[in-house]
């Protein structure tokens, strides 16, 4: 029985160092990425560029996820005609990312405008094609989606005045 013990702890011990230097040689491999691309660990990511052509100022009034981690949060304050960006990424066994951010309106050109609501939503699951829309935004403001496919996707949205 000692004999078997023996060869149990020494498999186990060989096991262990070999997993160490498998790991050890994943860890030290650096990704590279070009000045237009970002370097991504998630299985799933997705990164919204908004342009704000609405004509108001627009301050961040909520926004959460359902899935996933913030690797760059919404903004606090959206300018007319800035443009900003933000992104989550999963985080966890076969996850993808889910969330939304809502806006309200003020210092609008067009002063009715002012105190109105503009939300974004994307599901990015890990399993199913990927979902954008603009539910609960008011009906003053026209939305235009584009891109955002694939498993690290890239979100064009903007808000424009009908």
């Amino acid at each position: 029985m000692p004999r078997i013990t023996y060869r149990l702890m020494t498999a186990a011990a060989v096991a262990a160092i070999g997993l160490g230097a498998v790991a050890a040689g994943t860890a030290s491999a650096e990704p590279t990425a070009s000045a237009d691309q970002a370097v991504v660990f998630a299985a799933r990511s997705t990164q919204v560029k908004f342009h704000n052509g609405t004509g108001c100022t627009l301050t961040r009034a909520d926004h959460g996820l359902s899935h996933g981690i913030w690797s760059q949060e919404p903004p606090a304050v959206v300018y007319n005609t800035n443009d900003a960006e933000w992104r989550s990424e999963s985080n966890g066994f076969m996850t993808g990312t889910e969330g939304s951010v809502k806006f309200t309106t003020s210092d609008c050109e067009e002063g009715w405008r002012s105190g109105r609501v503009i939300r974004f939503h994307w599901n990015n699951p890990y399993v199913g094609g990927n979902g954008y829309d603009t539910d609960g935004t008011d009906g003053s403001f026209r939305n235009v989606i584009e891109g955002g496919g694939g498993n690290n996707a890239v979100v064009r949205w903007g808000e424009y005045k009908n």
